[in-house]
């Protein structure tokens, strides 16, 4: 009866499954590999010894072969890139990596090859509003925003992406607004398909400007529809043919010719803050809105944001649905883990218990930190997802013992010569040497060995710049003699404990520690307020937050020119004192000392604070 109720239950097992063959196929292969004179990295790095057994030569020759270099090569040291190209060049052998397994990749193919043959229905557009800065957009969805929807809700929540929904004409359409375009460029970059739609915003006093142009580069490259709205701030200026032609001899140099010219480009003019603009912009959008969805196939889609709630502290994840129904209690499979929809809410704050194809909710209770572009799944099969968390926790384990700590160059590096009185000894002293690695300094033990130096292990300390380090036995005085004449640096103990402080010292003096600026929140000058007591700057919080206890400079121009550092004297919002601002608020700020604002200045709040620059890099 199941399957007469639902036809789409065998076939949703059965895609199911596809899941588990994709998740297996990207998993398998883990190991590194020698083929066609190639080899093929699974890590990020790999030891001379697991070298020499994937390409089939002695580990003594890789040794021999750095060493003959000048460069002192450990069996377990893990190789650097340089290191490891200058070796397989030597025996033509080319390096390259294997990609990172990437879940976005994972799910986008199960839901490309997923797609049920059943009922298709309309889904509303989703469109991006992009234009250069200060043409419109902002305002565009303003008027949108407030003729055709409810203005959303103060959540008090900063997003990177903004969402609205409209209904015209008994339809509805879902927007994007971007903060920048380079954040839309990233989420293109990631393989990720946001956006039926895009509608370029242009001024029409200035025309297509540089940001402008960028834009139009992107969408020629990645071949996504586009409505051009020239938005004319003051139509009695602008609104004329000689200056539209203007805009659409730009346009067609570009190659966006437009409608009316014999392109296939739909240009609307208008005013952003008009209804009637507006109204006949989402006319043209309707035009595009020809695009299906299966709603009772699972549901899928991307992650547009991920945060804590600043309230409750609990992680939010908004997600953008683009096929399927999405449900409370759903199981969402996200980034390799599984989490579930206990709450969701639409983007006007409403609790909803469903979600539709090109809806935004917040979902609260999957407890997955993600990154804008991360793919999500709806998978409420639990056979199948025991069988992915199985597939996955072996690739884990099988990562991580294979995956050797690779040693960065932007550390400080200190090398170490372990010394021993038995094996036992050797391998307490080389596991603690591991776990004593820090931020900003690794230990490499170039040389290991039980009992004491020889005449090889001495040269290659000096070589290496190595210092000494002897657990469990006190070593004679004719060692001791050598060491010093050789200007070696050593330290022996038969106590771990008092090896594991030297091991500090050795960190803790490796550390440089500079005061530096750290800045705390950005200030827009939007307008000047001039008085004979002197200026105050009309400013909105773009970034962080500005206080009155911070120091503060005002920076100016395309080159961001420092032109003041000093204090705030009066911090005001609604002509009320305040300790600060936060980002998206206006506010007026008042400098001692300095009151020479003007329009598109940035007051940058800062204070200093002691690093350890090398832990920072």
């Amino acid at each position: 009866m199941s399957d007469i109720k639902n036809p789409l239950n065998k076939q949703t097992n059965t895609n199911s499954d596809l899941l588990v063959e994709i998740i297996r196929r990207h998993t398998l292969n883990t190991d590194n590999e020698l083929k066609n004179n190639t080899l093929y990295l699974a890590n990020e790095s790999v030891t001379a010894a697991e070298l020499g057994e994937t390409i089939g030569r002695p580990i003594s020759e890789i040794i021999a072969f750095f060493w003959n270099r000048g460069q002192s090569v450990s069996r377990n040291q893990a190789l650097t890139d340089d290191l490891l190209s200058d070796y397989c060049r030597s025996v033509n052998i080319r390096v390259k990596k294997k990609g990172e397994l990437d879940f976005r990749q994972i799910i986008q193919e199960y839901s490309q090859k997923s797609q049920l043959q059943g009922l298709l229905v309309n889904r509303p557009p989703i469109v991006s509003i992009m234009g250069h800065i200060d043409h419109g957009k902002t305002t565009l969805l303003d008027t949108i925003r407030q003729t055709q929807v409810q203005k959303k809700e103060a959540g008090g929540i900063t997003q990177k992406v903004s969402a609205s929904q409209a209904e015209f004409q008994g339809q509805k359409i879902t927007f994007l607004d971007t903060p920048g375009h380079s954040d839309f460029i990233k989420m293109r970059q990631r393989g990720v398909s946001l956006t039926d739609l895009v509608v370029l915003v242009i001024d029409a006093k200035d025309g297509i400007m540089s940001q402008t142009a960028e834009i139009i580069d992107y969408l020629h490259n990645y071949q996504l529809p586009t409505l051009v709205f020239i938005n004319h701030k003051k139509p009695s200026e602008t609104d004329n043919e000689t200056n539209l032609n203007r805009i659409r001899t730009q346009l067609q140099e570009k190659e966006l010719t437009p409608l009316e010219w014999g392109g296939e480009i739909i240009v609307v003019s208008g005013s952003a803050k008009e209804k009637d603009s507006v109204n006949h912009l989402l006319e043209n959008i309707l035009l595009f809105a020809d695009f299906k969805s299966h709603p009772q196939s699972p549901a899928h889609g991307v992650v547009i944001d991920s945060f804590l709630h600043p309230q409750t502290g609990s992680q939010i994840n908004e997600l953008l649905i683009q096929d399927g129904t999405l449900k409370i209690k759903d199981s969402i499979f996200l980034n390799g883990k599984f989490g579930s929809a206990k709450i969701m809410s639409d983007i006007r704050g409403q609790r909803v218990t469903t979600a539709q194809p090109s809806d935004i909710v917040k979902v609260s209770g999957i407890n997955i930190p993600a990154e804008l572009g991360d793919r999500f799944l709806a998978l409420n099969d639990e056979k199948v997802a025991a069988k992915v968390e199985q597939e996955l926790a072996h690739y884990w384990e099988k990562k991580k013992k294979i995956t050797p700590t690779p040693p960065s160059s932007k550390k400080k590096n200190v090398n170490l010569v372990l010394v021993a009185d038995s094996q036992n000894s050797l391998e307490a002293l080389t596991e603690l040497v591991k776990k004593k690695n820090a931020l900003h300094c690794d230990l490499s033990a170039v040389y290991k060995a039980v009992g004491n130096l020889n005449s090889f292990a001495l040269d290659l300390t000096k070589i290496t710049n190595s210092q000494v380090l002897i657990f469990g036995y006190q070593p004679p005085q004719s060692q001791i003699k050598t060491l010093k004449e050789n200007n070696i640096s050593f330290f022996s103990s038969k106590i771990i404990y008092e090896i594991g402080e030297k091991l500090d010292q050795i960190i803790d003096s490796q550390q440089e520690i500079e005061e530096v600026e750290e800045i705390v929140g950005t200030a827009v000058v939007k307008v000047v307020f001039e008085f004979s007591k002197g200026n105050i700057a009309g400013c909105q919080v773009t970034e962080g937050k500005i206080s009155r206890n911070k120091r503060v400079y005002v920076l100016r121009g395309k080159e961001a020119q420092k032109i003041f550092t000093g204090e705030i004297k009066s911090l005001e919002s609604n002509k009320v004192e305040k300790n600060e601002i936060s980002s998206g608020q206006e506010c007026g700020i008042v400098l001692k000392g300095f009151d020479n604002f003007k329009e598109g200045d940035k007051i940058v709040a800062f204070w200093k604070v002691k690093k350890d620059i090398m832990a920072e890099k």
